[in-house]
């Protein structure tokens, strides 16, 4: 998700009751429901809507040149980075993936003299030795993916990924969870073009620290009401009865890339540009269908995107658009943990643009087909549910663009979208007009 300039007309203190004000939503909250419902299907996960404010101490650094010509060193750093959390926790409180959407950072020291930093939302998991309890602090260690920004002057916006190792403690609420963690980005050692031929090292902030207040709220209890209550055999009669085991889905949630390659195109011609390494948030959207007797699907998926380098005159613009076949088969189901791989040939169009000082100097479309492999899971209750939540993990490792030269732009790639809401609509119709018996 692309974010937006910091306004120095609003005040900190403003932004911080705005994105807490985000939190205080009607959601029908409750409590660890593993807890109070006892460990089965329908309390194995439970989902959390949050926001969390991250701080980056100001301990990166970058040079740059004087007036006279002398290499300087500076400071990177102090900022807050807001972010609304959307996170699963599994195994009855023993672990949780979770990803962010970022807000516009919070600049704790006024001006941008050397260049601006940013750092950008976490997707990971964490695992908890001792499971959340209510009135007892939890531990908890675990892994991301992160993503941050630099530019200096009139350089490249540098945009990379990187990993983190997470560690901090839960204390379980009434009503949600407040979190207080401390996150090491491992990979912090990059080259900086501060001009067109001359590179300096550039340090990113190896720590950050974050506090984060989320909210329980739950999909699944009323199905373990429903099947006390023998609703759910009925359902599975009648859809059986309709024929609507098996059904059409549509699906869709955001998704972002991680683009793995270095391109050789650019590292022998516009060294200075860097590469496309991590795209803006993007739409995931599929249509599909399910499979009742094998527990497979086939889906169309559509996603498109656009990644921009700029530096000193020079840009470089890649525009996807792609449309893929997937076929993928679920492999076992635990408490509705269902995890599932399979192969994905996608159709790609796209194009590259090259412009010099407002002047386009290279423009092409490429169509190709690339194939990949997908991996994710599922979270569904049941399978006659009219609904699910699906993450997908897609991967294609011969995804890249001819150039001139000889060169090539590789475009490998990991695409993930940790949230996808996926509806069954011919359940839906069968159960609602149709009378169970």
């Amino acid at each position: 998700m692309k974010q937006q300039p910091y306004q120095p007309a609003l005040p900190v203190y403003k932004k911080l009751i705005l994105g807490f004000c985000c939190c205080l939503v009607s959601f029908t909250s409750f409590a660890q429901v593993y807890k109070e419902k006892g460990k089965n299907r329908f309390t194995f996960a439970q989902t959390t809507f949050g926001y969390d404010m991250e701080y980056t101490p100001p301990g990166g650094y970058s040079y740059s040149r004087d007036a006279n010509g002398v290499l300087q060193k500076h400071k990177i750093g102090n900022t807050l980075s807001p972010s609304i959390s959307i996170t699963g926790l599994h195994f009855w409180g023993h672990a949780e993936f979770f990803t962010s959407f970022s807000l516009p950072d919070i600049k704790l020291s006024s001006g941008s003299r050397y260049g601006e930093f940013q750092r950008f939302s976490f997707t990971g998991f964490k695992v908890f030795p001792r499971a959340i309890q209510p009135g007892k602090p939890s531990p908890y260690a675990g892994m991301a993916l992160s993503s941050f920004s630099y530019r200096q002057a009139e350089g490249t916006k540098f945009r990379h990924a990187d990993g983190a190792i997470l560690a901090g403690i839960t204390y379980p609420l009434k009503h949600g969870l407040l979190e207080l963690g401390a996150n090491y980005h491992f990979s912090n050692r990059y080259s900086y073009y501060i001009s067109k031929t001359e590179n300096v090292p550039l340090k990113v902030p190896p720590f950050t620290f974050s506090i984060d207040y989320k909210y329980f709220f739950d999909l699944s209890v009323n199905s373990l009401e429903r099947q006390k209550k023998g609703e759910l055999r009925k359902e599975y009669e009648h859809l059986k009865k309709k024929k609507m085991l098996s059904s059409l889905f549509v699906a869709a949630g955001p998704a972002y890339s991680f683009i793995v390659k270095r391109s050789t195109y650019n590292k022998d011609n516009k060294a200075f540009l860097g590469d496309h390494r991590v795209t803006s948030l993007f739409p995931d959207i599929g249509i599909g269908y399910y499979h009742y007797k094998t527990d497979a699907a086939a889906n169309l998926s559509l996603r498109f995107y656009k990644s921009g380098l700029n530096a000193y005159g020079y840009s470089q613009e890649i525009r996807r658009n792609s449309v893929a076949l997937e076929l993928y088969k679920f492999l076992g189901d635990y408490h509705g943990f269902v995890p599932f791989a399979g192969a994905v040939l996608s159709s790609e169009k796209i194009r590259i643009k090259e412009s010099t000082a407002g002047n386009t100097t290279y423009e092409h479309t490429h169509k190709l087909l690339s194939p990949g492999f997908i991996a994710g899971w599922d979270i569904r209750p049941t399978r006659t549910d009219w609904w699910g939540v699906r993450t997908n993990i897609r991967y294609f490792p011969f995804l890249e663009l001819d150039m001139p030269g000889n060169k090539k732009i590789g475009l490998q790639q990991f695409e993930l979208n940790f949230l996808q809401m996926v509806l069954y609509p011919n359940r839906m119709l069968a159960n609602f007009t149709g009378k169970k018996n």
